[in-house]
């Protein structure tokens, strides 16, 4: 199973739990998604299925890894109301994941998450696995989990849900103020992905100080912090399954001691991006 290895861990979780074996592949460092070139050159006759990460609200070119023969599995938990070329995240692939952590662009008031595909197989697959493996409480068929989305959740996710194309409308804003102000001059930006509406989960630009930079500018009152420092082919647990050679992930390598998330949210106004960019500015400028 390939997938990229810039991004959080439960992505090769995922992969290790149903016995498949992760097969690391790099990104774009402008759009930290994988790209069809990068998953193509690690696919082999053993190959059977694409994890393709919508990471930062970003999304990854889906119709193009399509193109590649195997089926593809979207984990779109940064990126709910995304879309590429009018398509939802969610809807490219074979099948997809959410996340509603209260941190996501939709939030519910504690863990959650769906899974959503248009296959009826793997819609029943999906269900029985979320209730210990079985079907009707009695017989257990799979050896499955305890993962249902309780109706707590579900109710704050059908009040919230009319409200997530205005967030997003409103996170894009924010990140085209951003650029408008300036901010460019000092950060290489994030960049969508050609036809993508990208939804700004987190606002990650990059910078060579990014680690310098993000202390910095704590020091000033701006939250600033890095994402996926190391990678998942150099964490304990799967390092074992890292590439060689070094230059195997290299734009992996370069966007996990680069990149710099910066405030973003549906309330971000003008003033507050000014502050952002000001501080950046005179952070950038200086020693640092």
């Amino acid at each position: 199973m390939v997938c990229p290895s810039y991004t959080f861990y439960a992505t090769a979780e995922a992969a290790l739990d149903i016995g498949a074996k992760p097969v690391f592949c790099d990104i774009d460092a402008e759009t930290f998604c994988v790209t069809a070139e990068t998953a193509r050159a690690v696919m082999g006759p053993r190959t059977r299925a694409i994890i393709a990460v919508h990471l930062f609200g970003n999304v990854a070119p889906v119709d193009e890894l399509r193109a590649l023969g195997v089926p593809v599995l979207e984990d779109a938990a940064q990126a709910i109301g995304a879309r590429l070329d009018g398509v939802r995240a969610g809807a490219l692939g074979d099948a997809a994941t959410f996340s509603f952590f209260p941190s996501k662009n939709l939030p519910a008031l504690g863990d959650g998450g769906a899974v959503v595909t248009d296959d009826d197989e793997v819609a029943k697959l999906a269900r029985r696995l979320r209730f210990h493996g079985s079907d009707d409480k009695r017989t257990f068929v799979e050896v499955g989990y305890n993962s249902r989305l309780d109706e707590l959740q579900a109710a704050a996710l059908r009040v919230l849900l009319p409200e997530l194309d205005g967030w997003n409308i409103a996170r894009r804003a924010a990140a085209e103020a951003y650029e408008r102000a300036g901010l460019g001059e000092h950060l290489a930006l994030p960049r969508p992905g050609p036809g993508v509406e990208h939804v700004y989960h987190l606002y990650v630009a990059r910078h060579e100080r990014a680690h310098a930079l993000a202390a910095a500018l704590c020091r000033r009152g701006i939250g600033a912090r890095g994402y996926y420092r190391v990678p998942i082919h150099r964490q304990p647990a799967t390092a074992h399954l890292a590439p060689a050679g070094e230059q195997a992930l290299a734009q992996t390598e370069l966007a996990a001691r680069t990149g710099l998330a910066l405030p973003m949210g549906p309330e971000l106004d003008a003033d507050a991006v000014d502050e952002v960019v000001e501080a950046v500015a005179a952070c950038a400028s200086g020693s640092i």
